[in-house]
């Protein structure tokens, strides 16, 4: 009777868990993570459990306590292949992409032939910028594997590392076993077009063409139009482009382009004004549009778009200030006296014309690197012929933090006091070296 009894509570037991973990489920399965959550924190840990208590996290974008759900799980089971997976997707979610790689591959050398896995850690590496060891892992997935898939993660990697050639036949690949891999065609074509191979460019992008009318490769098509300098064909590419829908920048200043080269400056000058939209400081774009207002009823408004180009286009005078102040420090550290001379002189003459202090400076590198004291005088007196009043003169003060900066007034002093003492050293040398010394009395 009590073994009865006994049987008989075990089984009521049993079925009121199945019937909790199958509320947790259906839960899950309606994306109530949180009522999920509540379940399952009132039944006793099982790793079934667990792993569903971190997908409801997850699901919740609780990624940090999602990540410690599953390292619970690994350090209890360390063969679960997914609580690995898992782990490394909570990794990258939350920008741990060393452990996310570490994750991955423990889950690879659990179950190597886990595609998913390989192909997520491929990109990952991708993403981090490791090309050789992508194309490694790549290279070994298309011995067995020839899916689309692992040949374009195999041709990234080659792009990666720069090596154009063998991407371009990874995708000259993908496009002969799969045609309608619309990215093959469109990568395929702005590889060529880098290289300037327009016409393989056109080749590759009509071919899938015929097949469908992806709007990424037919920009690409209609780009290799243009430059190949089919202005005809690039328009009625472009114009088809624009009558689905696209208004982007590089559609609408290719086309602008294509009807400038064309001699249709009014249709030219729609386009680019819509892709001045997009970029109003692009210098080729103000040329050609300038260009283009110039030959229509838009001349003035033309003046002006070729003035800001040419602003644009010189440099302020700020960033080469910028520019020539670190030329000079490096030039300094590598001990090229005359050449961080050279750039100060260049500074103070083109960009830096009111800081007169750069005088100072030059003296400075002349007489203690370069031992010329001609040149050191010259500089000084340069100097010293731009000292202001005396009421306009800088003095001393302290910074911010309490340092002492010198104002211009320290400067021209010292500069006068240098000069000095080397113009009467200077007297004193040529005195002796000259031979001008007194007679002595007669006795």
């Amino acid at each position: 009777m009590k073994r009865i009894i006994l049987l008989a509570f075990l089984c009521t037991t049993t079925l009121v868990m199945a019937q909790r973990i199958n509320h947790v489920q259906e839960a899950i399965a309606n994306y109530d993570y949180e009522a999920a959550l509540t379940l399952i924190a009132k039944e006793k840990p099982t790793i079934p459990l667990l792993l569903q208590k971190g997908k409801a996290q997850r699901g919740l974008g609780m990624n940090t306590e999602a990540l410690s759900t599953y390292q619970e799980i690994i350090t209890n089971d360390t063969a679960n292949t997914r609580a690995y997976i898992e782990a490394a997707e909570c990794c990258r979610s939350l920008a741990k992409y060393q452990q996310a790689l570490k994750y991955y591959e423990q889950a690879l050398d659990l179950n190597p032939e886990n595609k998913y896995v390989r192909i997520q850690y491929i990109g990952l590496l991708l993403s981090l910028q490791k090309f050789q060891d992508a194309l490694g892992e790549s290279s070994l997935m298309t011995e067995k594997d020839s899916s689309a898939i692992a040949l374009h993660l195999q041709a990234q990697s080659f792009e990666g590392m720069g090596e154009l050639l063998p991407a371009t036949g990874c995708y000259y690949n993908i496009q002969e076993k799969y045609p309608d891999d619309y990215l093959a065609a469109a990568k395929l074509a702005a590889l060529n077009i880098a290289g300037s191979y327009f016409n393989e460019a056109i080749e590759a992008t009509d071919k899938y063409r015929q097949i469908d009318t992806n709007i990424a490769v037919n920009r690409q098509n209609a780009l290799a139009y243009c430059l190949n300098k089919d202005y005809p064909t690039a328009i009625q590419r472009y114009e088809y482009l624009v009558s689905q829908g696209d208004s982007s920048f590089h559609t609408c200043y290719y086309l602008g382009i294509s009807y400038y080269a064309e001699e249709k400056y009014y249709e030219a000058h729609d386009f680019l004004e819509a892709a001045r939209k997009h970029d109003p400081e692009n210098v080729n774009l103000l040329y050609y549009l300038g260009r283009a207002c110039a030959k229509t009823s838009w001349k003035k408004l033309g003046v002006e778009y070729l003035e800001k180009a040419l602003d644009l286009t010189i440099p302020k005078d700020s960033n080469m200030v910028r520019l020539y102040i670190g030329m000079t420090d490096c030039y300094k550290m590598a001990q090229m006296p005359k050449e961080q001379i050279e750039s100060i002189r260049e500074r103070y003459r083109k960009y830096d014309k009111q800081n007169h202090k750069l005088l100072y400076d030059m003296a400075f590198i002349y007489f203690y690197s370069l031992k010329d004291k001609k040149n050191t005088e010259r500089c000084l007196e340069a100097f010293l012929k731009t000292r202001p009043k005396e009421d306009k003169e800088e003095e001393a003060k302290l910074n911010e933090r309490g340092e002492l900066v010198l104002g211009t007034k320290n400067y021209y002093n010292a500069a006068a006091n240098w000069l000095k003492d080397i113009q009467s050293k200077q007297k004193i040398e040529d005195f002796f070296l000259g031979g001008n010394v007194p007679a002595q009395k007669p006795e």
